[in-house]
């Protein structure tokens, strides 16, 4: 495609291109740094977590993060802006958390949510993930498409059992992982843990006996035969 720039036009002198009163040159504003954008993303997902969406505005950020609120429009455009790079931030943050575990297998989890860091994204997954929005939804999908992609390649010298319905395979094994983050408060008083690294501590062996070797031991022959089917269906 050829370009609309045009040479012939004089060209804007850059901040850095510009002399000072001094004749130096002028040097960026740390609050254009990537290091600030940084600390406002931060202050979001804390906010967020904290807070909720919805409660969790630009000028408590901004605070959080010791900006103006200005300076997060800047770097973000806007609140949902912000939402989806605290988004994308997050989820491949865990992703990468999982990756570099997994070969611990039973102890991966226990490790990821000892990270303070890591327990705070995966505190902000939960709020995103029961969040009736398009955000909370998007979540989801992308949680369901990595885990499909286990499925179909493997994943760090893990390998899965194939299915005819991988999506739904997928969307499964995504409920199953996602379950004991959600459901955590409650298993903390079933389980009389105090924290969620310690409820993991007691879940992990048996969620990887789970998906190694299952649950149950024999099934009655008529359990995958449809009770609608009027010939009585055909057992897998």
């Amino acid at each position: 495609m050829r370009s609309t720039y045009d040479e012939s036009k004089p060209k804007k002198q850059t901040a850095e291109q510009t002399p000072g009163a001094a004749g130096t040159k002028a040097t960026r504003s740390p609050n254009a740094s990537p290091e600030t954008a940084t600390a406002i993303r931060t202050a979001a997902i804390e906010q967020f977590s904290a807070h909720g969406f919805a409660k969790s505005t630009i000028r408590s950020i901004a605070s959080a993060a010791g900006v103006s609120p200005g300076l997060v429009i800047h770097h973000f455009g806007s609140k949902e802006g912000l939402r989806t790079a605290c988004d994308n931030h997050v989820f491949d943050a865990i992703a990468e958390a999982k990756a570099a575990n997994a070969a611990y297998a039973a102890h991966a989890m226990q490790m990821i949510f000892e990270d303070p860091s890591m327990a705070l994204n995966i505190n902000y997954l939960m709020k995103s993930l029961l969040d009736p929005s398009e955000h909370g939804q998007r979540y989801f999908e992308h949680y369901v498409d990595l885990v499909e992609g286990y499925i179909a390649h493997g994943f760090a010298g893990y390998t899965f059992r194939q299915s005819e319905d991988p999506r739904g395979q997928a969307a499964t094994i995504a409920t199953l992982a996602l379950a004991p983050a959600m459901l955590e408060h409650r298993l903390q008083s079933s389980l009389g843990t105090n924290d969620t690294a310690e409820t993991m501590t007691r879940l992990a062996p048996h969620l990887l006996d789970l998906y190694l070797n299952g649950a149950l031991d024999a099934i009655p022959d008529d359990a995958y035969t449809d009770p609608t089917d009027p010939s009585g269906g055909d057992q897998p």
